[in-house]
């Protein structure tokens, strides 16, 4: 077996080179790596990406070398010593010289000097690091120390102001725990909290939704036995709450326009009671098998998967649903604690282009539900530009919708949030820690 942070190194330089990283985890961290192994190694991965920039500035503190020539292997090997040195007390900081130090004569013998150096320097100095300086350079701060890029905290701080923009990135960097959705209509809330203590997990109770468990300490939960037979799925509290807004009915038809994993689709058949039509559709084939797979284990038999372009207009299926959820591709800024490398690979061209996207969706799909019906739209992002203005375009185009107020739907702790005219939210993760979410409900005139 591969040394632990060996492998972290190897995903690291694969997701430079533009792999995704939770796919690499899930090829690198095979069955043959302890659970021990394995949450070192997420951790290590995951906390040099959400400190990325932070560790280059760093890197450029100690380096004569600029960080452009530096191979990918040494420039992660140092990042993930001065990670360790940095962030994480629990390893004794000469096991992350020594070790890093042995992973370069590895993979690049001529450098094991310049990174023995360099982190040693680190060690004797890191107290005395200089970040820049928060009154006079209060934007490239916070990117240097929170390690966020430049455009993202230029458009955050317009967009909140900077004490909201420091505690949202605080919070986008802590890892998130686990939270998990219980299937009622295979076991009761109660019955999987006593089962999935009986396994040892610890668990707390969701914040909004009495469906919901935190599940605080676990290593691999696709092993548990609860999990294999359909009894709880994956899901934050955000994406939840967009299915309670939905409020479907047993028996109604409904149309989820990009459905896969499956976890809003199962959800909103959980609160119908199994009974009813859900139609759902995603781009890819893949995704839907996985649609399929999820629905299978989850005991939901109402769902009819297919493979559809939410893009493309289908006049046949006109003013055919109850009501239509729209959970719209986006930046995903909202969940970068869950997903850190967001950060990395979004750019203001991306949610420009994402906007395009979302405009077509949302006008195609608003002509599939009935007169009277309802018209479910959701992103995991933050930015107004892919919630509130996609929002507002359609209903300046389409005067027989307008909104809907969702107070009714929520918990009253989050009604002091919902703004004038009450049809729509958005969740922040330093507020209400869960997911960054936006949710908005329009009703289509009889």
């Amino acid at each position: 077996m591969s040394n632990p942070r060996e492998l972290a190194v190897k995903i690291l330089v694969h997701s430079q080179e533009g792999a995704y990283v939770n796919l690499e985890l899930n090829r690198f961290l095979t069955s043959n790596i302890s659970p021990v192994d394995r949450a070192f190694i997420t951790e290590l991965v995951y906390g040099v990406i959400s400190y990325r920039n932070r560790l280059d500035y760093i890197i450029s503190k100690f380096s004569n070398m600029k960080i452009k020539k530096m191979s990918k292997d040494v420039l992660n090997i140092l990042r993930l010593g001065i990670y360790q040195i940095m962030f994480l007390d629990k390893i004794p900081v000469y096991a992350a010289v020594n070790e890093s130090v042995e992973m370069a004569k590895k993979l690049n013998p001529g450098a094991a000097k310049f990174v023995n150096a360099i982190l040693r320097n680190v060690l004797r100095k890191k107290d005395a690091i200089v970040y820049p300086d928060i009154n006079k350079e209060p934007i490239r701060y916070l990117s240097v120390y929170y390690s966020f890029p430049i455009w993202m905290i230029e458009n955050w701080i317009d967009l909140f102001g900077f004490e909201f923009t420091r505690e949202l990135c605080k919070t986008l960097n802590k890892k998130a725990d686990l939270c998990i959705r219980v299937n009622t209509l295979k076991i009761s809330v109660e019955n999987l909290e006593k089962q999935l203590i009986r396994d040892g997990i610890k668990i707390k109770s969701g914040l909004f939704m009495k469906e919901a468990f935190y599940i605080l300490e676990h290593n691999k939960f696709t092993a548990l036995e609860s999990f294999k037979n359909g009894f709880f799925l994956p899901q934050d509290e955000s994406s939840m709450l967009a299915s309670k807004v939905l409020d479907a009915k047993p028996g109604e038809s409904i149309l989820d326009v990009a459905a896969a994993p499956g976890g809003k689709t199962t959800h909103i058949a959980q609160l119908m009671g199994n009974r009813g039509c859900i139609t759902a559709w995603d781009i890819h084939p893949h995704r839907v098998k996985l649609l399929k797979d999820t629905c299978k284990r989850m005991g939901v038999n109402i769902v009819n998967a297919k493979v559809m372009d939410a893009r493309v207009p289908n006049e046949k299926l006109y003013n055919c649903f109850d009501r239509v959820l729209i959970d719209a591709p986006c930046s995903g800024l909202g969940v970068i604690r869950r997903k850190p490398d967001i950060k990395w690979s979004k750019s203001p061209q991306d949610i420009k282009n994402l906007q395009k996207e979302q405009n077509i969706i949302l006008q195609t799909c608003a002509n599939y539900v009935k007169p009277g019906g309802v018209l479910l739209y959701s992103t995991c992002s933050i930015q107004p530009d892919e919630n509130e203005f996609i929002i507002e375009k359609l209903l300046s185009e389409k005067s027989e919708f307008a909104y809907d107020d969702i107070r009714p739907f929520l918990p009253e702790t989050l009604s002091k949030y919902i703004k004038k005219p009450f049809g729509h939210i958005t969740l922040y993760p330093n507020i209400h820690k869960v997911n960054g979410f936006f949710i908005s409900r329009l009703k289509k005139k009889r």
